[in-house]
Formats: structure tokens, C-alpha cells, sequence
């Protein structure tokens, strides 16, 4: 069985560097025989998997599947025991659900739940159920399958965000969430047992995030719940606690629904959608939403569709698969990460079902094979190779003499000893500074500096200074952030910024400063919110600006849109917008002086937040706090500093959240960590610091948009978000599909 075929397959056999987990692309893009050439990677051109299973399912970031032996099993996301394997711990391989007594013909996901039909007509339901979605008659969740209670007969299942329904003689049943009317019953209480639908006989169900829908016995399509897209297709966008007919649809024989928006199969094998369309999930080739059908322009008769969030696919009559919608990770199985606002074929053969998650996808082959694509933070491709860490392990990150680590957007470099560095993470923009384009999952040297001070990553570009002072940039160079002179290129190997010698330096969201000493500070790039310091708005700046009105500047760091500056006297000033800039959330496009922490001794930024450490080890930290960037234990957001801890020694900011290591040699974390940039071993955002094992006695610590590193005596540990090879450990994600190997009995 061969699942895909790519295009650009070299025939020819050459020498490639191996990176531990992919081998490069050559210069040309060649690549081995039987491989090809994906994202600056040689990718294998045929997915394997085992060849045992009957059905597939997908939720958020699970997935599951029916073996030919009637057992379920899963992989993937597990915190609320959606993979039904007696734990809470992330499954990276199939595993098998515990608890049902019957042989299993159908699997459903749902957002953090999982349903099965039994062949006996049962149902079976794990995982969340804090609105009586697994149908038990409790709230309380399980990490095993459970039986549905009082359901006889079923011959179909579906599986929303937090509610369920059933297939029963052409009746239709309910139970869990319905706070948008999505049971169908006119009311707006959880169920916790199935409740009848009134109103129609079905063949056919399907369900969304907060939306309902049954193909008639007369062919016409009923919709109910959540309405705010026009995802019921009724003209309106009015929620409906009961059934309501499509107008003039008929001949629907499947249907399907994401988020918003619903996609409707007919009889002639056409296919009609409606809803929210932003991002290209209605698949007529518009942005255009609407609240009635329109034609999914799809150049094939359509036999099943599948939805999820803002995309959906279907398969035709020749078992072909067709995507279209939002494309983050590259779900769609295009080998891109290109949202598609018309069906694209994809290289997918021989499909007998598509199964979309949140961020990933999978498809089962006629001959039993899973593949899956797209978002691997949770394990649920299946094939071992996560693309997060939320906690520290316990091998370290093979490169030698480190003497300290800095992360950026999704990259990592650490300084040796003998004053050179070594980056690896994504590399889009040239920010590895390696003279080439491709992300890496293991080190590669910095080029062209040997004589390395210190280094600094923004989100796709990076700055060092040399021992002499000199700034070099390299990586994106939009909005003149590389400094060079009116150019915007890109560059893949560091660039020399014209400053006088700088003891300090700092890249933000698109500008760079860096700090001069008596000489205050310079900086350039975008310049939106005044954070270049030059008492103007708007003007991106390509070269280096004095910032005006700094008398000193020891140390400088940049935020998204504010800059500050630690002076002489241990005094704080910032500029640029929002509450990070910390004088009340005034705009400024000079600096100002920030009232309430004095003697500091280092001073952070990043994304929209700020932290101060003062010389008694306090930390007081400032700016936006949706996600417990500034770690006081509320989301509330602070435009003047406020202290967050005593006996911290070493501070650093990322995107959303910080990392520090205290005085008695220990490592917190807190803040953002839906990759697990955190490091406690959760993907929950933590609004209070975390302490983190890590072995060794840590001498640095970094944080980055989605990932955090540490120096100790035992060597590099990162943790987090791993797509683009940040953690160092050889792992990368990849755009073609993986085969699943799932245990055949």
C-alpha cells in the first residue's frame, strides 16, 4: 500500500547531514531515493503504518481507533483521560482503553472525551464530563470507558465539544453539555443521560463544538444549538433549541460540523456549507460567511465529510482525500501550512475516512493503515516523536562547555566557553545564523563570530555583541530590525550594525536597542508604538537611533512594543505603549522614569511584560498578565510594577511566561504553557511560580515564546514546544503525514 506520492523525489543517492532525527535537504533541495524534500528536510515519501484498523477518530489533540478485534485504542492528549488508558499521562503510542466489555464497531471524539458503539448497540463513553457528556449519570470524569445508561439499540454516535448523541431507530438522543441548546430538548441544563430529540427521524447525525444536526427520513437537513456563525443554515443566525429544517436542502445523505460552520453532502455528490467562513471553512473560495448554503466548489463526487475548527475534508468517489480551511500546522495534508479557501486534492489514495482534530488530522486507508499530520505537542500522530515537553527530561542537550543559554520565538543558542556559539530551533528567517534556511533539531556553530559577549533572540531574529562591542543581527530583517542601512533583507549569517561599542543588547518583537553606557541607548527597527525611543510614532527606523532624554543606559530589553533601560543609578525607565512600559499605561515615545522599584540589578522583557530584580533579590514585575506572565496568582493585568517573590537570583521573560533560578539553586517557572513551557509537567497556564527539577546545580536560564532552557553542572535541559526543534533533542515537526503503528492482534 502506498499512501502518498510527492513530487521531487531525487533518483539520485547522496551524502546528507543527519540531524539525529531527519536528514537535510541538499543545496537543491535532493534528496535519497524514496524520500523527499519537505520544509528543508528529506521526509520519507511513503507513510507506513500498521494495517489493523476499521475506524478513526480525532478530538482536540487525541485520536483513537477501532483494531479489527472490536478494541479501542488511543493516543495523545490525556489530562482529563480522554485516551481511556487508566491515567492522566499523555500517550505518544496507541494504547488501549480499559473498561468496555464488548467488541467495538465505531469511535468518536470529542473535545476532551472519547465515545465508542458497541456492536451489541451500546455506547461507551471516557474522559471529561463535567457537563455529563460521557452519558453515566455522573459529572464526574473517567479514565476508563463507562457505559451510557438507558441506551438500547444504537446504531450510530457523534461526539461535540461537551455533548453526545445517539442513533436509535431513527430516533435521536442527547446527553452533556447544552448550554447553547445543543441537546435539542428547548432547555439549557446538562444531561447527564440521553434525552430524546423531538421533532425528527433521522438517518444520519452530526455534531459540532455547540451545534447539532440529523439528515431526515425525508433527506432534509435539521440543525439545532449554537447559531452565532449561521452554522444552523436557517437564514438567521438565531440559536434554535429544537430542530429546524434547512430551507430548499434536500438529497443531503452526511453532514459535518466544526466551530461555526457546517458542511452538508447531498445525494448528487455535491457538497453545500454554511456558516462561519474567516477562514476558508465553507470552501467556496471567499472569506464571505453566511447563514444559508452555498456550493463547496470541490471538482469530485463527495461521498463523507469531516469538520473541525475552522477546516474541513472529504472524500470522494474514487477514495480521494479533498481539504480546505485554516491550515496552522498542516493539517490539510499538503505538506504546507497554508490556510486554503477552495478544496485542495491531496496526495492522500485509497481514504476510507478523514478525522480532523483541533490542530492535527488522520486518515485510514481501505487497507486498514492510519497516517496522521499536523500539531504533535500531545503525541496524537502517534508516532512516538512529540512535538512538546512539559517537563524537564532527563537527558540533556548534546553540546559541550556551555557557559550560558538564551531562547527566542522558537530557536535556542547557548554561549561556550571558548566565546563561540551553537543555535538550533526553527530557522525560517536565517535566525540560527548558520549561513542557511533550515530549522534543526540539533546544534549547528554559529558562522562568523568567534569572539561571542553575549547574544540575544527576538522572535525570528537574533543579536550579539563581540568582546570589542561591536552588534552584529541576523535572521528576519522586516521593518529594518537587522539595522542595516535602509535593507530589509533577510540575512542567514550575522550582519554588523554601525553603533559605537555597546555593553548591552536586546531584541524585541521588530526593534533592536542596545545600551551604550554614559552614552544612554540606540535603537531601530518598527517603531508603531514609539518604542524606538525617538519621540515619534509610526516610522520604522534602519539604522540606529539615539533614544532621547536616557541619560545612561547599562542594560536595555524590548517587549512587543516598549523598550526599557537600566540606568547608572540602578533606576528604571521605559518607553513605547501598554502596561508593560510601567508608568500607569501611558504611551510615551521618550522615556520615563517607573516609580516604585530602585537598586535594580537585572531587568527583563519580553511579549508585554516586564520584571525587575532589585539588589534584596525581590522581583516585581509589571504588564499584561492574561496568562500569569507576572506570576502574583490573578490574570489581572498591572501598569506599575508589583512584587512577585523575594529570594530570586537569575530572572528571564518569554513570551507569556518567565523562568527563574532563586538563591538556594532551585528553578520557578510561571506564566503561559499550552506547550509546556513551563516545565510542570502540564499544559494548564500557571498564575503562581512552579519549581522545576533539573539536574544539576543551574548557573542560567532562558525562556522563549513556547520553551525554556537551563544551563546546570550536568549540562543543557529545555523544555516546551518543540515544532521547530527548540528543545534541541532532534525532534522537528513534520508537514507529511506519519504512519501510525498501531499493535495488530
Amino acid at each position: 500500500m502506498k499512501w502518498l506520492l510527492l513530487l521531487g523525489v531525487a533518483a539520485c543517492s547522496l551524502s546528507t547531514d543527519y540531524t539525529g532525527t531527519v536528514y537535510q535537504c541538499g543545496a537543491n533541495g535532493e534528496c535519497p531515493d524514496q524520500y523527499a524534500c519537505v520544509a528543508g528536510y528529506c521526509l520519507p515519501d511513503t507513510a507506513t503504518g500498521t494495517q489493523c484498523a476499521i475506524d478513526l477518530a480525532a478530538g482536540d489533540d487525541h485520536t483513537c481507533a477501532v483494531r479489527t478485534d472490536g478494541t479501542v485504542w488511543c493516543w495523545g492528549q490525556n489530562d482529563r483521560g480522554q485516551v481511556g488508558d487508566n491515567t492522566t499521562i499523555d500517550a505518544v503510542l496507541p494504547t488501549q482503553v480499559g473498561g468496555i466489555t464488548v467488541a467495538v464497531t465505531a469511535v468518536v471524539g470529542g473535545g476532551l472525551h472519547t465515545c465508542a458503539l458497541g456492536s451489541d448497540g451500546s455506547a461507551w463513553c471516557w474522559g471529561s464530563n463535567q457537563h455529563g457528556q460521557l452519558g453515566d449519570g455522573s459529572m464526574a470524569d473517567s479514565r476508563a470507558a463507562v457505559a451510557v445508561k438507558n441506551l438500547v439499540g444504537a446504531t450510530a454516535i457523534v461526539a461535540g465539544d461537551h455533548h453526545t448523541c445517539a442513533l436509535v431507530a431513527g430516533a435521536v438522543l442527547c446527553w452533556g453539555g447544552d448550554d447553547h441548546h445543543q441537546l435539542g430538548d428547548a432547555m439549557t441544563t446538562d444531561h447527564a443521560t440521553p434525552t430524546a430529540v423531538a421533532g425528527v427521524v433521522a438517518t444520519a447525525i452530526a455534531a459540532g463544538d455547540n451545534t447539532t444536526c440529523a439528515v431526515g427520513s425525508d433527506t432534509q437537513l435539521y440543525c439545532w444549538g449554537d447559531n452565532s456563525s449561521g452554522q444552523l443554515g436557517d437564514g438567521t443566525m438565531t440559536t434554535r433549541g429544537n430542530p429546524v429544517a434547512v430551507p430548499n436542502l434536500t438529497g443531503v445523505v452526511a453532514a459535518s460540523i466544526g466551530a461555526d460552520s457546517t458542511t452538508a453532502v447531498l445525494s448528487d455528490g455535491s457538497v453545500r456549507s454554511f456558516g462561519n467562513n474567516g477562514q476558508g471553512a465553507l470552501g467556496d473560495g471567499t472569506e464571505n460567511s453566511t447563514s444559508s448554503p452555498v456550493l463547496t466548489v470541490i471538482g469530485a463526487s463527495v461521498t463523507t465529510s469531516t469538520s473541525a475548527g475552522e477546516h474541513a475534508c472529504a472524500v470522494d468517489s474514487d477514495k480521494r482525500g479533498w481539504c480546505w480551511g485554516y491550515d496552522g500546522d498542516g493539517e490539510l495534508f499538503d505538506g504546507e501550512s497554508t490556510t486554503r479557501f477552495a478544496p485542495q486534492l491531496t496526495p492522500l489514495a485509497n481514504v476510507s475516512k478523514l478525522a480532523l482534530g483541533h490542530d492535527h488530522a488522520c486518515a485510514l486507508s481501505t487497507d486498514k493503515a492510519i497516517v496522521c499530520v499536523g500539531w504533535n505537542g500531545h503525541g496524537q500522530l502517534g508516532d512516538g516523536l512529540r512535538t512538546s515537553q512539559p517537563q524537564v527530561s532527563m537527558t540533556p542537550v548534546a553540546v559541550t562547555e556551555v557557559v550560558a543559554v538564551d531562547a527566542g520565538g522558537a530557536s535556542t543558542c547557548v554561549e561556550h566557553a571558548d566565546h563561540t556559539a551553537s543555535c538550533w530551533g526553527r530557522n525560517d528567517s536565517g535566525e540560527l545564523g548558520d549561513g542557511t534556511h533550515v530549522s534543526r533539531g540539533t546544534a549547528a556553530p554559529l558562522v562568523g563570530l568567534s569572539n561571542l559577549a553575549k547574544i540575544d533572540h527576538g522572535y525570528d531574529e537574533t543579536c550579539a555583541l563581540d568582546a570589542a562591542g561591536a552588534v552584529w543581527c541576523w535572521g528576519a530583517g522586516n521593518n529594518g530590525k537587522l539595522g542595516n542601512a535602509g535593507n530589509a533583507q533577510d540575512a542567514s549569517v550575522p550582519v554588523r550594525v554601525n553603533t559605537p561599542p555597546a555593553i548591552d543588547v536586546a531584541v524585541g518583537g521588530d526593534h533592536v536597542c542596545v545600551a551604550l553606557g554614559a552614552a544612554g541607548a540606540m535603537c531601530w527597527g518598527y517603531n508603531n508604538s514609539g518604542q524606538v525611543g525617538v519621540n515619534e510614532h509610526y516610522n520604522s527606523k534602519y539604522t540606529p537611533q539615539t533614544v532621547l532624554m536616557l541619560p545612561t543606559a547599562m542594560q536595555v530589553v524590548a517587549g512587543n512594543s516598549h523598550s526599557c533601560a537600566l540606568t547608572g543609578t540602578g533606576t528604571v525607565m521605559c518607553w513605547g505603549s501598554g502596561s508593560a512600559v510601567g508608568n500607569g499605561g501611558m504611551e510615551t515615545d521618550v522615556p520615563v522614569a517607573i516609580a516604585g522599584v530602585s537598586n535594580v540589578t537585572q531587568l527583563v522583557a519580553h511579549g508585554g511584560f516586564t520584571c525587575a530584580l532589585e539588589a534584596d533579590h525581590s522581583l516585581w514585575c509589571w504588564g499584561v498578565n492574561d496568562a500569569g506572565a507576572l506570576g502574583d496568582g490573578t490574570q489581572n493585568n498591572h501598569a506599575t510594577p508589583k512584587m512577585v517573590m523575594t529570594g530570586i537570583a537569575q530572572v528571564s521573560a518569554g513570551s507569556g511566561h518567565a523562568c527563574a533560578i532563586k538563591q538556594d539553586n532551585t528553578i520557578v517557572c510561571w506564566g503561559e504553557n499550552g506547550e509546556g513551557q513551563v516545565g510542570n509537567g502540564t499544559y494548564q497556564n500557571a498564575l503562581t511560580p512552579q519549581t522545576i527539577t533539573v539536574p544539576g546545580m543551574p548557573t542560567s536560564i532562558a525562556a522563549g515564546s513556547d520553551h525554556s532552557c537551563a544551563v546546570t553542572s550536568m549540562g543543557v535541559y529545555c523544555w516546551g514546544g518543540d515544532i521547530f526543534g527548540e528543545l534541541g533533542d532532534g525532534v522537528v515537526d513534520w508537514l507529511t503525514p506519519r504512519g501510525v503503528n498501531l499493535p495488530c492482534p
